[in-house]
């Protein structure tokens, strides 16, 4: 059984930040998080709850999102988020689409080095390893080992 109370105070804060400031009169002080940030936190917590279609409906309502959360400025959280959206993917079974979703995780962590976004990918891999014996996961894991 979904967590109905759960998904109802992420529908109302997804609605309140669709009606709030827009994205250019923020407060300097929110700088840390957008908008389109919201329908991420939404994914990974639909993942977290065992409702990976929800999560994958939210990830595309974020990259749809008019303030995306962008890779250029965060990398490392675009990453991560990249990574939970993998994790969705594997939990529905598509390998083409957790592997694709995967590897641009580990080309955008390419040149940013943290504890948090290093643990991420590492766990990822350890999801795929009960796939291995795909070649698309194989040939994944060995570009990345």
């Amino acid at each position: 059984m979904c967590p109905v109370a759960a998904y109802r105070a992420i529908d109302n804060a997804l609605g309140a930040y669709d009606q709030g400031t827009p994205p250019g009169q923020d407060l300097a002080s929110m700088y840390w998080i957008t908008t389109g940030e919201v329908p991420q936190a939404a994914a990974s917590t639909a993942l977290s709850l065992g409702e990976p279609h929800r999560a994958l409906t939210y990830f595309s309502a974020a990259a749809a999102h008019p303030d995306p959360y962008a890779p250029e400025k965060e990398p490392r959280g675009t990453s991560i988020y990249l990574a939970r959206q993998s994790s969705a993917y594997l939990a529905l079974g598509d390998l083409d689409g957790a592997v694709d979703t995967a590897q641009r995780a580990v080309a955008l962590m390419g040149g940013v080095n943290t504890a948090r976004g290093s643990d991420t990918l590492t766990g990822l891999r350890a999801e795929f390893t009960q796939y291995r014996a795909i070649p698309v996961v194989k040939d994944f894991l060995n570009e990345t080992a």
